[in-house]
């Protein structure tokens, strides 16, 4: 099985859900909303189908992208597959929210800050980019106690294969600095029972 139908067969989990609702709770009715990294659709599905938001993910993966077409038949949502590291083809003040989710952590800092700078550029005064991001944060028996099932089993791939990298993004508090620098509207949200993260800014 391919890695892309793999992830996309792993977000129909009941804990998957519970590791993107607090951006979702973070997301408006109204507006445009951008979704970076957006894999195989999920975030973009849950979000044009309940809140009726008017949705763009982008992916560098073909396949990817392919599973997130598969997602979103029949759902008003566009896809566009981008280059690395290339500014992403949007007008400036574009969009009323970004999303970033399970990405950053992944990434070099400078460009985590080109990604950060091209996002403050396509979002209009009063949006909001929202970042979300595993800790790293507990052990095996705290993520048993609160998410056990055999439907949640892909839990336990997704917290091995992302602890290391996850701590250290955790520790170092990079959005923070970030927002800093900026003199931007910043808050920081544990969620997740602890697993997971929000990082939220405000321009």
């Amino acid at each position: 099985m391919k890695f892309s139908k793999f992830f996309s067969h792993l977000q129909e989990a009941p804990w998957y859900r519970a590791f993107l609702n607090p951006v979702i709770n973070q997301i408006g009715t109204s507006g445009k909303l951008l979704d970076i990294g957006t894999g195989s659709g999920k975030m973009i599905q849950i979000l044009a189908t309940e809140k009726e938001k008017e949705c763009t993910g982008v992916d560098t993966n073909k396949d990817m992208l392919a599973e997130a077409k598969i997602k979103l038949q029949n759902i008003n949502a566009e896809l566009v597959e981008i280059m690395p590291n290339v500014e992403l083809p949007f007008k400036d003040n574009h969009f009323d929210y970004v999303t970033i989710c399970s990405v950053l952590f992944h990434m070099e800092k400078k460009d985590i800050d080109n990604m950060m700078n091209d996002s403050l550029r396509l979002l209009n005064n009063g949006g909001k980019i929202v970042i979300l991001t595993p800790t790293g944060d507990g052990n095996i028996m705290k993520l048993s106690k609160h998410f056990f099932s055999v439907k949640n089993r892909g839990i336990y791939v997704w917290y091995h294969s992302t602890k290391h990298r996850a701590k250290l993004w955790t520790e170092e508090n990079y959005i923070a600095e970030y927002a800093k620098r900026l003199h931007l509207k910043y808050k920081r949200e544990v969620v997740m029972k602890g697993f997971a993260q929000l990082d939220i800014i405000e321009k």
